[in-house]
């Protein structure tokens, strides 16, 4: 036995098997105890070497970042890090079960910065895509921007593969599933990383993350681990389509959207489903209506019938129905419940959690009221058709043509040319609430406009009306005028309308604008812009996410729309 421990000991094949049975049995080892133990001693010894190894780089990339960022290059960050088990003791004291985790150590990550504190006039920040310059895309690129996080692995808040550490204000909104990714230290790389990084979605991500906790190897940590480095050289992943890196996490909440007053507006909630489908939304478009025989409501993933507009009981319902079915948001399709809605809009947001998609009660109540609108216009410097009073209709000099609708109404219902004094005295008994107003001739253009929910500008679309039908419009054609789309922003401006509104407008043969009326609601021919790019459905979504979303023409111009009737079974 001496001999054999001797030749063993001595010879040269007899260490290199020597070393190759201990190697076999820390290997053994790592991988038995792995978890429990060899994980953390690997992320020190190898973040140790690391940090040793690149503190060249680490030097150069200070001094480079602190020009390039003109001020601290380091970005530090807190992040939720690992959450532990409770003790017998602490269970029995919240009267919870034993085994139950507690809240996550919340840890300072530690990065080069990658963008600037660039702001805008008013102060604020900038959005990330503007604030990251090329030096920082190059960081982002190729990872250089995680090598400070070298400190956190050593330091024990982050370990080399684990769950990548999110932002602290998501905590809330995690589901109990969700929550066991900080079962383990966060990684620098992860499953989810090497498998899309930032550019699969969130439900993608957290299905790789609890993949990983639920089955933590030194096999599969040594694959991440390669398949980094892959990643890395590649640069595949760096961030998510329309975003600096990746869009926010808003919860699991579903952004179900509720469409008041269907009756016949199935172009829209198609566009909504279509959209929803498309941008892959967890959500459902649920239709609302007085008549169970409403078209729309057989196209909606979900029907209620309300009471009457404004009658007893209708603002109870409404809200019963957004909190039982999680309605995120609320959009109105017709003038006559604009302002009830307006007017209830604090209370309804309170009692049930969605969104009403309308405009201050003021703005509203304008719109509504014929005079109003008008007195608006002429107040603010905006050309309309002249309001006729009642002493000047008796007067001789009244020229004819004039036109006369009702103060009140909507769709061009009870909208007429009126030609001579015999016309005029009977529309005047026809009409209900009538306003009369001078005559305009010209282009008749509809202009599709959209805001997000702090009244910024986002979409300004001008089409012009080739044929209508009762109000509705059949042809339309888009056109990308400036000197419309720029007179229409200032309207809108001093108005603060937020959400879809729809402007109806005459471009006289001078090249005057003439408005004629605002309608603070999705027009039934909004779908028109929808199809040429002006996707307000998208739109929507995206606000709903808590993406932020910024002015653009990026729409068809010239296209011409044709819109058309079809017949669906209504169930009895």
């Amino acid at each position: 036995m001496k001999e054999f421990l001797r030749t063993m000991t001595t010879t040269w094949w007899g260490i290199t098997l020597l070393c190759m049975i201990c190697a076999a049995i820390w290997i053994l080892l790592s991988a038995l105890l792995y978890k429990c133990f060899f994980k953390r001693f690997y992320d020190i010894l190898l973040s140790f070497l690391a940090i040793v190894i690149f503190s060249p780089l680490l030097l150069l990339l200070m001094i480079l970042g602190a020009i390039n960022m003109r001020g601290n290059p380091f970005f530090v960050q807190k992040r939720p890090g690992k959450r532990k088990r409770l003790s017998k003791r602490e269970c029995a004291r919240r009267n919870v079960s034993y085994g139950t985790y507690g809240e996550e150590k919340i840890i300072k990550l530690l990065k080069f910065r990658t963008m600037t504190n660039k702001k805008d006039s008013s102060g604020n920040l900038l959005p990330d895509e503007k604030r990251l310059n090329k030096y920082g895309k190059f960081l982002r690129s190729t990872s250089l921007d995680e090598l400070p996080s070298l400190f956190n692995i050593f330091a024990g808040g982050l370990s080399i593969v684990g769950p990548r550490p999110l932002l602290v204000q998501y905590l809330p909104l995690y589901s109990e599933e969700q929550r066991h990714r900080h079962d383990v230290r966060p990684g620098l790389t992860g499953l989810a990383q090497v498998n899309g990084r930032n550019a699969i979605s969130w439900d993608e991500k957290f299905k790789y993350d609890i993949k990983y906790v639920s089955r933590i190897t030194l096999w599969s940590d040594i694959t991440i681990i390669l398949k980094t480095i892959g990643k890395v050289f590649k640069r595949s992943g760096i961030s998510q389509a329309g975003q600096a890196t990746m869009e926010y996490f808003t919860g699991n909440k579903r952004h179900n959207v509720l469409i008041l007053s269907a009756g016949r507006r199935v172009e829209l909630v198609n566009c909504f489903k279509t959209t929803r489908d498309k941008m892959n939304i967890n959500g459902k478009v649920f239709c609302a209506d007085m008549l169970e025989t409403a078209p729309a409501l057989q196209f909606a993933d979900g029907k209620f019938i309300l009471p009457r507009v404004g009658s007893d009981g209708y603002l109870e319902a409404l809200v019963k129905i957004c909190k039982d079915n999680e309605i995120a948001l609320v959009v109105p399709t017709i003038d006559t419940e604009l302002e009830i809605l307006a007017k209830n809009k604090q209370n309804i947001e309170k009692e049930s959690g969605a969104i009403i998609l309308i405009s201050d009660y003021e703005s509203v109540a304008v719109c509504c009221d014929k005079f109003k609108t008008a007195e608006y216009f002429e107040t603010h410097g905006f050309e309309y058709p002249k309001v006729i009073k009642q002493e000047k209709l008796k007067a001789e000099d009244c020229k004819f043509p004039l036109f006369i609708k009702p103060l009140d109404g909507s769709s061009s219902i009870n909208a007429f040319k009126v030609n001579n004094e015999s016309e005029l005295k009977f529309f005047m008994n026809y009409v209900k609430k009538p306003i009369v107003q001078e005559y305009v001739s010209g282009t008749e253009y509809t202009v599709d406009c959209f805001s997000d929910f702090d009244g910024n500008i986002i979409t300004v679309v001008p089409r012009i009306r080739l044929a209508t039908r009762g109000g509705e419009v059949l042809k339309g054609k888009i056109d990308k005028n400036p000197v419309i789309i720029d007179n229409v922003k200032n309207l809108l401006t001093s108005f603060g309308f937020i959400g879809q509104i729809t402007v109806q407008c005459f471009l006289t043969g001078d090249g005057t604008i003439k408005y004629i009326e605002i309608n603070p609601r999705f027009g039934g021919g909004a779908p028109m812009s929808i199809y040429a790019g002006a996707n307000s459905c998208e739109n929507l979504y995206k606000l709903l996410k808590g993406e932020k979303l910024e002015y653009n023409e990026n729409y068809e111009d010239g296209v011409v729309f044709a819109r058309f009737d079809g017949s669906v079974r209504v169930p009895t």
